[in-house]
This record gives C-alpha cells, structure tokens and sequence, in this order.
C-alpha cells in the first residue's frame, strides 16, 4: 500500500494542494491527523456537513482518511472519515480527553474504527484512544490489516507517543500508523513524530517535532 502521510500545522487547514500531491506521487491512500479540517475545537466553532466536506473528494481517484467533527442530529462527535470514489465510513472517537474539554465538545463514540475498503481493513483508533490496548487487540481479533492513530498530541508527552505506537504494533502483530499535528493552538504545543511502525515493532520512518512533513512510503500488509 502507497501512503501518503500529511503531518500539518494544527491551523493549516488546507488539503487541496496536499491531495494534489499524492495523486501526483500515485499513492493509494492520503492520510491527515485529528480533527484537521478545523484544528482542535476547544468551544462552538462552524461544522461542516459531511457533504460539504466531501463535495470535491470525487475527482481524486485514491482513498481519503481525514479527521473533522461530525454532526449528528443535535449530537456532535469527534470523527474520523474514510472516504472513496463517493463511498464515506466514519469512526467516532471513544475515549475523550478531558484536559482538552474534548467531553464538553463531544459525544463518546461506541463502535470500533474498522473500515472495509478496497485496499483490506482499515482500523482507526483515535489519539487518545492510544493508551487503551483493548481497543487495538479488538481491532486485531476483527482481522484488521493495518491500524491507524491520527492525533493531536502534546509535544510535552510525544515519548509516550512514540513508545505507544511501538507498544502497540508488538501486541497486535499489525504496521500501525501515527499521525500527528505540529505547531500550536495557543494552549498547546503539538509534537508531530508521526511515524509507522511495522507489524514487529519496527520503525519504518519518522517525522520530525516540529516540522510540517509528508511521509511517502510503500507499506507491505
């Protein structure tokens, strides 16, 4: 599989020019980190509908893995789209982190992130949904084949981040891929390291703490 990992600013909410990129670069996937249509929502901010957000998609030929608050009804979640040739499936973020006042923002999701797509299952877990491994053993008992972490997470705590990500590819026996964002929202400083790891712990390749990057990379599933 052919990613295309964009690590951005946390107020860089532009991704015309980075799809553009990977479908020049041929890759099969693009992926963006948490909540990157809008950066972290810390109270009411416009949410776009889903149809509004994926009304361009349709002329980029590769998959599309990008985080935004979904509305539902009068609920609003902290999602995370799959999308494809106009076929979207959504995970909403189970666990919240409540220094963030993410539970004051959002409803808790309930089901797992596991997207059935032409390129094999997909499981999604959610920043920090990182530091609950039985979400990631159950996403390995659903035969994911790969398993994705975008994220939003502090530059103050990125060695955990990066342990996690290691930790978790060992247990599960699956490449996991993080996703993080840099700079800084004016409370938080964001740490990026995105980085995947393979399915025996492995990094593959790693971004820089501060930097905004694309990370390129075949991945064998």
């Amino acid at each position: 599989m052919h990613l295309y990992i964009v690590q951005k600013d946390i107020n860089n909410l532009n991704h015309s020019a980075y799809l553009q990129e990977a479908v020049n670069s041929k890759a099969d996937l693009i992926c963006f980190g948490e909540l990157s249509t809008t950066g972290i929502l810390y109270d009411s901010k416009a949410v776009k509908s889903l149809d509004s957000l994926v009304s361009s998609f349709d002329e980029y030929p590769l998959g599309i893995m990008l985080g935004f608050p979904h509305q539902v009804d009068t609920k609003l979640y902290n999602g995370y789209l799959y999308y494809h040739q106009g076929m979207s499936q959504i995970y909403h973020k189970i666990n919240l982190f409540y220094p963030m006042n993410e539970d004051g923002m959002y409803q808790s999701g309930k089901e797992l992130g596991l997207f059935d797509t032409h390129l094999g299952r997909l499981g999604v877990a959610l920043c920090f949904d990182l530091r609950f491994p039985d979400i990631f053993e159950r996403l390995a008992e659903l035969k994911a084949d790969i398993i994705f972490v975008p994220a939003a997470f502090p530059l103050e705590r990125i060695d955990d981040w990066k342990r996690l990500l290691v930790q978790r590819a060992i247990e599960c026996r699956l490449p996991v891929v993080g996703i993080n964002s840099v700079g800084t929202d004016g409370l938080y400083v964001f740490g990026g390291t995105s980085m995947v790891v393979d399915a025996s712990g492995r990094v593959v390749v790693s971004a820089g703490e501060t930097e905004e990057v694309v990370l390129d990379v075949e991945i064998d599933l």
